[in-house]
């Protein structure tokens, strides 16, 4: 079931069940429940007046493949122009993900402010594309089309910590939503794996993005394109910082995460 199926899901129903083609490690692909629980927020509290501004996540377990998943929501307050909600995503009674949304209607206001738009170095043609390969790859990488721009490869035991590239899905959905946009930003590694000089265990523990607005709509064959940095890392964490862009340079979003690395130091 590609992507498109589980978004419109989550718009008619509060119980779900995610196949195992969305597998990542033991888990199911984090950026898909995220996408999921703000769906289901969305659709929920109507909010069609209001624009997506900020979203934090926390993973606070796996989400288990093949096992039913509830999804919950509660507006903890709103006020004239901000509205802060909460939703879940549970398994058997436990919170598997952990959202809080801040939505908000906009205002007139003398303040604009706005970053250039970017030139990129690399058109997606140029980028090395990601191969599905089963068995080695996480099993949601079959339903993206990602190609790398930056020139240290995970697993690469690099001295670089950045990764930076193009994405989208291989089946584009009709409308190019927030949640789709949550759920290609979580696609890519971690920007800690390319130092890393063997397979090791990496999870996204939190992760909070400020989506810009106002933004160019984003047409459904679009590409998104990532470029993410380690601020810092040691003992066994990492934390990112990544900047995500319209085709046509234009800054739409901001990403953040603390990262959990499972390897082990050199002797």
């Amino acid at each position: 079931m590609n992507y498109s199926y589980y978004e419109e899901l989550a718009k008619t129903t509060n119980e779900l069940t995610v196949d195992d083609s969305w597998g990542q490690g033991r888990s199911v692909f984090g950026g898909l429940t995220t996408a999921m629980v703000l769906t289901y927020i969305e659709t929920q509290t109507g909010l069609k007046d209001c624009d997506l501004r900020t979203i934090n996540i926390h993973f606070c377990g796996a989400a288990i493949e093949g096992e039913l998943c509830e999804l919950t929501y509660k507006i903890l307050s709103e006020g004239r122009s901000v509205i802060q909600v909460e939703g879940q995503l549970l398994q058997n009674g436990a919170v598997k993900t952990q959202v809080v949304a801040c939505f908000s209607r906009q205002r007139v206001s003398g303040i604009r402010l706005s970053q250039a738009p970017i030139q990129f170095e690399k058109t997606p043609q140029e980028g090395i594309k990601m191969p599905f390969i089963k068995g080695v790859a996480p099993g949601f990488v079959e339903y993206l089309d990602t190609r790398f721009t930056s020139t240290a490869m995970p697993y690469s035991g690099s001295n670089e910590a950045v990764i930076s590239g193009w994405v989208r899905f291989e089946d584009r959905p009709e409308v190019f939503s927030d949640s789709a946009i949550l759920a290609l930003i979580d696609a890519w590694p971690p920007a800690v794996m390319p130092m890393l000089s063997q397979p090791a265990p990496t999870s996204s523990i939190t992760w909070n993005v400020e989506f810009i607005q106002p933004r160019t709509e984003l047409a459904a064959d679009d590409y998104l394109y990532y470029h993410c940095e380690v601020v810092q890392a040691d003992l066994g964490y990492a934390h990112t910082e990544a900047k995500i862009y319209h085709p046509n340079g234009e800054l739409l979003a901001l990403s953040r995460q603390l990262v959990g690395v499972y390897d082990k130091a050199k002797k």
